[in-house]
């Protein structure tokens, strides 16, 4: 299965690391470079602040942890 099909719109998400971050939740996701498709994230309680990651890194458990969303 591609990476692409592993993350949806909704989803949330937190950067692995050793202190509390923040969680973001993926407001959209472009695939204009098909070969490499970039999701745009927001940050819950911030909806201002946002970040663009490539969909592999957000699939990659060294670098993001996957949420549960509202629905789980």
């Amino acid at each position: 299965m591609s990476a692409k099909a592993d993350v949806a719109v909704g989803d949330r998400f937190m950067k692995v690391g050793s202190y509390r971050m923040p969680a973001w939740t993926v407001a959209r996701i472009s695939c204009a470079n098909v070969s490499l498709p970039h999701a745009y994230l927001e940050r819950e309680g911030l909806s201002g602040d946002k970040i663009t990651v490539a969909v592999p890194a957000l699939t990659d458990s060294t670098l993001y942890r996957k949420l549960p969303t509202a629905a789980d």
